[in-house]
This record gives C-alpha cells, structure tokens and sequence, in this order.
C-alpha cells in the first residue's frame, strides 16, 4: 500500500493539474523511459505555442482561459490519439511521436488550428508549431525539446507561418546567436560595430537629402554579422541600449568629421528600439552625444522601430513628445510590417512615415501594390506626415513614387548600404549630389502638398473633404431623389440659390430640372460609357452636370452626379473662357447693368454709356433710383419710372405678368438724344437664400420691331 501511495504521488508529480495531461517533467521522463525501445523511442518533438493567449485571459479571465486551454488539450489528444501529449506552460504544449511524418505532421496541425477556431471565441488564437526530428543519435531529452522550442520561436514574429522544421540551417542561426552573446562584450571592446550608411533621395531634385546609419558587425570569425541576428539577440539580453548608445556617438563623431572637412551634410536618422526608453534615458543619452561633438538638433533624426512602438501609449508618446519639443524629427518606421500600425498614428505624433519595403516587392506584378502605396501617401499628407519609401530598386518605382508626391526614396537604386572611409570624399559630399540642408523648411513646406487629393491648397485640420460636388441620385419611372450629396456638393447648391441649410435632399433636387436629368439619366444607363452630361440654367447660373449610371434593381437605378457651377469655376479652362465670351456678348447688348439686392442696395456691373457709375456714390437702391431718374430719365417718366425700380414689388409685378422679368420703355434726358426711347428690364433671382434683381438697359430702336414700345 505504502508503494502504490509513493507511485500515485510520483504520478501526479508528473501531470498538468489543469488538463491531466502530461507535465514537463513527465514529458522528460517519457523520453528517457523510451530511449531504449527497440523501435527507438521518440523521435519526433512537436512543441506548441498558442498565440494571443494573453488578450484572450484578459478578456475572459482565468477561467475562460482556462475552459479554453482545456478544451485544446482535447482536441491535440484527439488529432493525436497514439501520441503522448504534454502541457509544459501556460500556452505551451509539446507532442511527443514515434513515427509522425512530415506530411502527417502538416495534415495533423492544420486539423488542429480549425478546430482551434471553435474555442477562440472572438480573438484569433494562431497556434505555432516547432518540429524536431532526430536522428536517432540525439537522446538528451532537454536538448530535443530545446531544439522543437528553438524551431518555433523561429517564427513566433512570422505572421503567415505556422510550422517549423529544425534543420542545418537553423542550428548554425542558433549557434550564431549564442556567439553573439558570448562575444558581445569583446566585440564592444574591440569596436567590431560600425555604421553603415543608406542614402535618402528627394524624390523632386534626385539630391541625397539625408542617411539612415545602421549597425553592422564586422567579426574576424564569422565576417559580417546580420544585424537580423545580433539585435535580436541584444533585445533579448538586454543589451541594445549599449549599442544604440555607442553607434549614436560615433555618427555624432562622423558628422562632426563631415563639418570640419567642410564638405556637405544632412540629416542622419539613427534607429532606436523599445528597451533603449526601458532600460535608460535614451533622449539625455542622445543630447549628450549630441552636445559632445556640437551636433545642430536638425541634423539628427530618430526612428521609432516597430517593437517600440508596441511599449506602452502613454509612456512612448511622452518620450516622443519629448524628442519633438527640442526639436528632433521623429519618424516611424516600417510601416504596415507590424499589425497595428494604423492604431499607431492615431496614438503617436510622427513627423515622417518611411513605408516598408514589403510594399514594392510586389509592384511590378501586383496592381494593388500602386493602389495600396497611394493610399497611404495621401493618408499620411492628411494627417500632417511626410513620407519615404524604403526598398526602391527600379527606375519605375522611382517615377511612381514620385508622382504620387512620395518626398523621400531610399534603396539599391541610390546604392547599398557603406560605411564613411568607402565613400569618394568630398566628391560625393558637394552641393551638386547633396541638397543644402539650409533648403530643408523649403523642401518641407513643399512635402506638405497632397498631390493625391482633392483639396491640395486646404490647410491640413483633420477634417475629411472633398471638393469635388458629389452626390448619389435614385432614379424611379417619373421621379429622382438624392440619397447623398456631400458638403462640396451643398456648396455647389449654395452658389446657385438653392438653401445650403435645407436638409430635404428631394426639395433641394427638384430644382435641377427633374424632367431634363431623367433623360440624361436614360441616356447614360444605355450608353456604352454609362455616362452622359447635361447643362442647364439655374437662377442664372450655368451649371454643368456628369451622370454616371450605377446599378439598378427593378424600377429603381442609382446614379452618380458630379455638378459644378461653371458660371464661377468654369470646368476646363476652355469651356470657362467660353462662358466667359457669351457673358460679355450679352452684357455688351446693354449699355448699363446694375444688381439690386434684397437688402436695399444697388452696385453696377457693367455700362457702355456716357453716365456715371451712380452706385459709386449712392449704394441706397432708392436715392440711387431717384437720382438716376432725375440725371438720365424723362420729366414727364420719372415717377413712372421710380415706380417701376420700386424692388421689393418687383417679384409679385413678375407673378403677374407671368414672365420670368419685367420690361417697361423710358425718353431718355441724355443731351443728345433727343428723347430717345430706352427699354429697362429687371430680372429676380434667388443666390444663397438672397434675392438679387438684375437691372439691364438698353436702347429700344436696337430691339427688333416686334418687341418696340411693349408690342
């Protein structure tokens, strides 16, 4: 009895209390209970790391984490019923095979992943998989485990893999990195470290306008050492701020070389990473350096990498600030490499955006890589960000970028990375490859246009518009109503009369001539373009009208419509000039033409007449009236005439007449004239809620015969 309670103890010592599977140390001790078996033991160790297992427990709590982590370990034990199975952390969880093959083990964990799916509940949990296969001449059963937890961690920051074979390849990555935690200390010591620098291009003049330095490793054993590896590895060990430190001192120290030679310089951006703000004070850190070789602030930029833009809001957007308020550049890099990278510029105030490289990989055979590239320049212009775009290699990458107003390219096409003592000196350091860093609020100011916009000239607010009137038209048998129009489009309506504080879309509609846009509309849906223009005459505006067919669905179809007011903006400067011609052909039919307000005033618009401007010297419309008529009008018709310039009456004597004017004939008391019959129309007309009168003369013996004398 005394044995089997000393076995049942030794048993539970060896389990997860949490899902009965088995623990690590009993998962160590099946492997060397295995070791041997004639067939060899186990020879294949898949370790499992959940993903996003820490949202997950602070969104539901422990014991929804812990309903999920149980029902996991249901499902690995079902998918592998002739396995051993152990959980060997919180998330982790190690399969332990004698005989899975590759192709099993692919087919085995993607069954698992669906049904992984089930338990997520509204969070994605991706599960990564490390596999260690042995040899059969491998029987440390921690070294094993290692090598499947080596392999996993491989891609724990590799978005789209899930599976991971530990090879050759990967043994020599990981003996590499062990070397860099042996060797850094001497490597330090030694200054094996040097900056490489990466010339930035303005995309506008070709001139290098700044360098990114980066970190390289020059190593007597191994030769050049990817910093993939070593930063890595320098994060993990918390070693990173040192180098950050030393390599911001010896650009200091270059710049400070550059200067005293007398040769060119700009900008250099150095890269920081998230424990350079954990670990020290990383802004008293750069100033120093900075101070030391009296570096100018312009003259130093700071990237933010992606890992530390991950540490916490509100502690990286001090520091950011920090940087910013004594005058520092802060720019973001990589981005749209990390998941949350358009969170990241709603928290964060960054001066520039460099665009990952990632984006142009593509570009040549990805249509959407264009679109995609875009988008994010006239997004970054709008929040106040300039741009620059990394990995540029071709000549049509560079053209592209550039038309879209991307104001900075970095990339092979401008040349590899090099440290100082490769470069020409000072033949590529001169005024003719280098932009005048006195130039840099010019270039700047110039870089804050979207050229990709619809409001290029606006001030950036953060407010979204376009200027461009837009709205969607619903169209039936015998009626159109708008669905949306917006602001520019309320505007447009605004500049034609029409209340830009009504909000009934349909009223507002009814006054483009309803009857002309259906058969416009007809003719776009029917037209091999979908497209159709229409012009027409709105409280004496021209205005101009593109229809663009959408869908339909039974008796309704839907429509777009672009208007413009082209009696203001004139469309295409060649339809705006011809505008511009009837105009002045049909003020040159007057001899005068005067606007009348509702407010009582008058100013003069035109005359081709020996009269003075009365406006100028009377804007009341009544004393101008009267003293019009007492200077150029007829004893016997002036009060006849005042009568008639009497302007508020003037819209019911139009009612009445049921024309859309008023016309009345006046002697003129010009000397000269001798009393010479002249005809004076008045024209109301509705402009922003206002109305308006246009008052046109002329004489009446160059009308035709039929309209002489009221006829």
């Amino acid at each position: 009895m005394q044995v089997n309670n000393q076995g049942l103890i030794k048993e539970n010592e060896q389990r997860d209390e949490l899902t009965g599977l088995l623990n690590l140390t009993g998962a160590l001790s099946q492997i060397q209970r295995h070791a041997s078996d004639d067939d060899g033991g186990f020879s294949v160790i898949v370790y499992l790391n959940v993903m996003n297992f820490k949202s997950f427990n602070q969104q539901y709590g422990f014991a929804g984490g812990n309903e999920f982590l149980r029902s996991v370990a249901k499902e690995i034990q079902s998918i592998f019923p002739d396995d051993e199975i152990a959980r060997t952390g919180g998330d982790q969880f190690i399969i332990l095979s004698k005989k899975l093959t590759p192709d099993d083990i692919y087919d085995k964990l993607e069954q698992l992943r669906d049904a992984a799916q089930k338990h997520q509940r509204a969070l994605t949990m991706r599960i990564k998989a490390g596999v260690y296969i042995s040899s059969r001449d491998e029987y440390d059963p921690v070294i094993m485990i290692d090598r499947a937890k080596i392999a996993c961690d491989d891609i724990i920051k590799v978005y789209d893999k899930f599976v991971n074979f530990y090879d050759d390849e990967l043994k020599k990555k990981n003996d590499l990195r062990q070397y860099v935690i042996d060797n850094f200390a001497e490597a330090f010591k030694k200054r094996y470290f040097k900056v490489y620098y990466q010339k930035e291009i303005r995309a506008l003049t070709g001139k290098v306008c700044g360098y990114e330095a980066l970190a390289r490793w020059m190593d007597p054993e191994h030769g050049l050492i990817s910093p993939a590896i070593f930063v890595e590895v320098l994060e993990e060990v918390h070693l990173i701020h040192k180098l950050d430190i030393y390599m911001i001192d010896l650009v200091c120290k270059e710049l400070r070389d550059a200067i005293d030679y007398g040769m060119a310089v700009v900008p250099i951006s150095v890269n920081l990473s998230q424990l350079d703000f954990e670990l020290c004070d990383i802004k008293y850190e750069v100033d120093r350096c900075r101070e030391k070789y009296n570096i100018p602030v312009y003259l130093l930029n700071i990237e933010i990498t992606e890992s530390a833009i991950a540490f916490g809001e509100k502690y990286l957007g001090d520091q950011i600030e920090r940087f910013r308020q004594s005058g520092y550049q802060v720019w973001m890099d990589d981005f749209g490499a990390g998941y949350s990278s358009l969170n990241n510029l709603k928290v964060y105030d960054f001066d520039v955006l460099k665009i990952d490289m990632n984006f142009l990989r593509s570009f040549e055979t990805n249509k959407k890589s264009k679109v995609i590239l875009a988008t994010i320049v006239n997004m970054a212009k709008e929040l106040g960000m300039h741009t620059l775009a990394e990995g540029v290699e071709t000549q049509e990458q560079y053209e592209f970028l550039r038309q879209i107003g991307c104001e900075k390219l970095q990339g092979y096409l401008f040349g590899k990375p090099k440290p100082v003592e490769d470069a020409v000196r000072p033949d590529e350091y001169t005024l003719e490859n280098c932009e005048d860093v006195k130039f840099k609020h010019y270039y700047r100011s110039i870089g804050d246009i979207n050229l990709l916009g619809s409001t290029p000239l606006r001030d950036k607010n953060m407010e979204v518009f376009n200027n461009l009137p837009i709205a969607i038209i619903e169209v039936t048998s015998d009626s159109a109503t708008a669905l949306y129009m917006n602001d520019a489009y309320e505007m447009f309506l605004s500049s034609i009369g029409i209340m830009a504080n009504n909000k009934n879309y349909e009223e507002k509609f009814s006054v483009l001539e309803p009857a002309k846009f259906l058969s416009a509309a007809h003719n776009a849906e029917y037209s091999s373009s979908k497209r159709a223009d229409i012009n027409f005459v709105v409280n004496g505006n021209v205005v101009n009208t593109k229809i663009r067919f959408i869908t339909r669905e039974g008796d309704k179809a839907a429509f777009a419509v672009v208007s413009r007011n082209m009696s203001i903006h004139g469309g295409e400067k060649k339809q705006a000039e011809n505008i511009q011609v009837a105009m002045a052909h049909v003020f040159s039919q007057y001899f005068r033409v005067d606007l009348y307000d509702e407010d009582g005033s008058v100013e003069n618009l035109f005359i081709n007449v020996d009269q003075y401007v009365i406006a100028d010297v009377e804007s009341n419309a009544a004393r101008a009236v009267e003293l019009y008529s007492n200077m150029y009008i007829y004893p016997d018709d002036r009060q006849r005439f005042r009568e008639f310039y009497d302007i508020p009456s003037v819209r019911d004597r139009v009612k009445a007449a049921g024309k859309d004017y008023i016309v009345d004939y006046y002697h003129s008391a010009i000397p000269g004239d001798s009393g010479r019959m002249q005809m004076y129309m008045i024209l109301p007309f509705n402009y922003n809620g206002r109305w308006k009168y246009i008052s046109c003369c002329r004489y009446a013996d160059e009308i035709n015969d039929e309209l002489k004398y009221g006829k």
